[in-house]
């Protein structure tokens, strides 16, 4: 029985959710995959907050009692640019593996981060950047990497679908978007989603993995009161590249987004050998985007166990 010492920056909502989830699948976990799963320490601004169900001897507020520690593996759940890309770079230096939820760092540094992570023989695992537990990296990395593809569509915002999906039922927006963070979907500043900006972010993380173009053209719009139907991100390619365009769209009754629901989310795949490939689920909340970061923690347990074979 191996053993994965799991160091976890960040114990918010998505962190918080990680380390429960882990404590609730240990036992499968062990059965299933022959490792014992073990978060040895954990980031937190605030030692004095309470914290359901995480074990207060784990918590520190040095980050390099985490990176610079014992731990095999490092969980980034903290968000952010600046910050989280700081911790991440140090991780990957001290060969460590990474599993990241943060659509924001990976927008922006994807390609840095990940080169660094080849030139120190480490994996980044991103599955939770997007769609929370919609698979929808693996299809493209894995399932889909014998196909070219043609166009990505979806919808990559649980906020904006689930204030649309309650506008739709009548109420106002404003009171939309205080429910969706009543429900936890939605920030205090709710503008990165109602921008669009955030989905504009998960598109550009989807753009990277499935198209080897560059972005000739990218429209961000995103939603206000008078915004009806679903906010849509397409990425297409184009003469010379990709184009993304991330805007309110109208869709048909018929078409697979109308059945797609307060915060799911939905991507249609097309490519050229398979024709359509359609991922929904639950893509906004704690659980869901816990239950990706720990299938990439087991992907990269299932990889460096294929490497030790070989």
């Amino acid at each position: 029985m191996s053993r994965l010492r799991i160091g976890l920056l960040g114990c918010g909502t998505v962190g918080g959710g990680f380390a429960r989830l882990v404590d609730a699948e240990r036992e499968r976990i062990r059965a299933r995959y022959g490792v014992e799963l073990a978060i040895e320490r954990i980031l937190v601004r605030d030692l004095d907050k309470p914290r359901h169900g995480v074990d207060r001897a784990l918590l520190t507020t040095s980050a390099l009692d985490v990176i610079d520690g014992d731990c095999d593996l490092i969980v980034e759940a903290i968000g952010g640019v600046h910050t989280a890309g700081t911790l991440v770079r140090r991780a990957i230096a001290r060969g460590r593996d990474v599993v990241t939820a943060n659509k924001a760092l990976l927008a922006a540094a994807g390609r840095e981060l990940f080169r660094a992570a080849a030139d120190n023989g480490v994996t980044i695992g991103f599955e939770a950047s997007v769609c929370g537990g919609v698979p929808v990296i693996g299809a493209l990395r894995r399932g889909l990497a014998g196909d070219t593809i043609e166009s990505i569509t979806g919808i990559l915002n649980g906020t904006c679908n689930y204030v649309l999906s309650r506008v739709e039922q009548g109420v106002g927006f404003a009171d939309a978007v205080v429910h969706a963070q009543e429900r936890g979907f939605a920030e205090a500043d709710p503008s990165l989603d109602l921008s669009g900006q955030d989905a504009a972010q998960k598109l550009r993380i989807l753009a990277e993995v499935a198209f080897d173009a560059p972005v000739r053209r990218e429209v961000v719009r995103g939603i206000g009161a008078k915004t009806r139907g679903k906010l849509i991100a397409e990425a297409r390619r184009v003469a010379g590249g990709v184009e993304l365009v991330v805007e309110p769209r109208r869709v048909d009754i018929d078409h697979p987004f109308a059945r797609v629901v307060d915060e799911q989310n939905a991507v249609l795949i097309r490519g050229r050998a398979v024709g359509e490939v359609f991922l929904s689920g639950r893509g906004a909340g704690s659980m869901p985007t816990a239950a990706a970061l720990l299938s990439d923690v087991l992907e990269c347990v299932r990889t460096n166990v294929i490497a030790a074979v070989a």
